[in-house]
């Protein structure tokens, strides 16, 4: 018989939790008697691109209604693995485990930071009731333990979603760099700043395009306007929702990856760009910090103040006009990750040792 595990996640839409849950769908449901748990809305287009069977195991909880149903379902079953991702998992989670047999509960953490009040205090009650915490960087390990007062093992679980080939074709020294920003747009991924890059590099003289992939939290109409004023619209384009299965073959198309947010945990778009045989340019946040090594494997701005910035556009310019630099960046970054489990690999390795705990 196979073990119980649900997890509980916020919506089911294209996001970075999201996308590493729904990359692990078919194997851990192969493996596992798994449930997915959604507080709040489901793409129903993402449905659509999985089986039969693995939808009829998501339910989503958005109604009192569907609430109630789904707690009769986790009652129904004795010594589930309960794991449980952002805010609102957590404060379910808390009040499932009071009134259901849980043996064991997994806090799942994918940032560095609280992102507000209610996001601190719905960890701060995960951990509460937590057997062990899950992280998705070190640098979220790091954060935590300062609210880990009960000592609980945590455990850094991998966000490499699929080990990408780097793209066959190599670009000549001449011809225009095409980059790409891919991730949801909101105030905290900084487009203002990559706007600004890239003035930066049109005035030093790079011929340059920008395209930006990702779902608009209210942003793109700002960004817009900056790239007016400084004369960019020509140059940056808003390019819509990539979908899961087209990020290899859409990263493919691009020399250069731009990530400016002020917050990361581990930043997959980094990880499937630096295998994808992407040039990186980055900021010091999350578990960049960890992996990202400036003017070994990527141009990394180590702050947003005036002497770190200039530093960044001159190693940026300098990389950009030396193909000998560009070529030592892409050795280095395409084989980074070469040896590192998969996110689906590595979740599917901790279940199975909790498991062998619990006999």
């Amino acid at each position: 018989m196979k073990q119980r595990v649900i997890h509980i996640i916020h919506n089911l839409e294209i996001g970075g939790v999201e996308t590493a849950v729904l990359s692990s769908l078919n194997e851990l449901n192969d493996n596992f008697d798994f449930t997915l748990i959604c507080i709040g809305s489901i793409n129903k287009k993402l449905l659509e691109t999985l089986k039969p069977h693995i939808v009829s195991n998501i339910k989503q909880v958005n109604s009192f209604p569907n609430l109630a149903k789904t707690v009769q379902f986790l009652r129904k079953y004795p010594n589930q693995i309960i794991i449980s991702s952002l805010w609102k998992s957590h404060i379910f989670h808390f009040f499932i485990k009071i009134i259901c047999q849980i043996q064991t509960s997994v806090l799942f953490l994918h940032s560095s930071r609280f992102a507000h009040l209610i996001d601190k205090y719905g960890i701060l009650l995960g951990i509460k009731i937590a057997d062990e915490i899950w992280a998705d960087s070190q640098s979220s390990i790091n954060f935590i333990q300062p609210y880990n007062k009960s000592n609980l093992p945590a455990y850094k679980i991998n966000f490499l979603l699929q080990h990408l080939k780097p793209k066959a074709v190599k670009r000549t020294s001449t011809a225009l760099f095409k980059f790409i920003f891919l991730g949801r747009l909101t105030p905290v991924k900084r487009l203002d700043l990559i706007v600004q890059f890239v003035y930066e590099l049109k005035q030093n003289g790079i011929a340059l395009i920008m395209d930006i992939y990702g779902p608009d939290d209210h942003t793109l109409k700002g960004i817009e306007n900056k790239a007016s004023e400084l004369g960019l619209s020509s140059l940056i384009t808003y390019k819509g929702i990539c979908s899961i299965e087209d990020i290899e073959t859409v990263l493919h198309q691009y020399d250069c990856y731009v990530m400016m947010s002020d917050y990361e945990g581990m930043s997959i778009s980094t990880v499937q760009a630096m295998e994808s045989g992407l040039i990186c340019f980055l900021r010091k946040v999350g578990e960049i910090r960890n992996y990202g090594q400036d003017m070994v494997n990527s141009v990394i701005l180590k702050s947003i103040d005036s002497r770190d910035w200039n530093e960044f556009i001159h190693n940026s310019v300098q990389v950009l006009k030396n193909e000998a630099l560009q070529d030592k960046l892409l050795s280095n970054s395409t084989t980074k990750f070469a040896n590192q489990l998969t996110y689906t690999q590595d979740i599917r390795q901790n279940l199975e040792r909790l498991m062998s705990s619990q006999v």
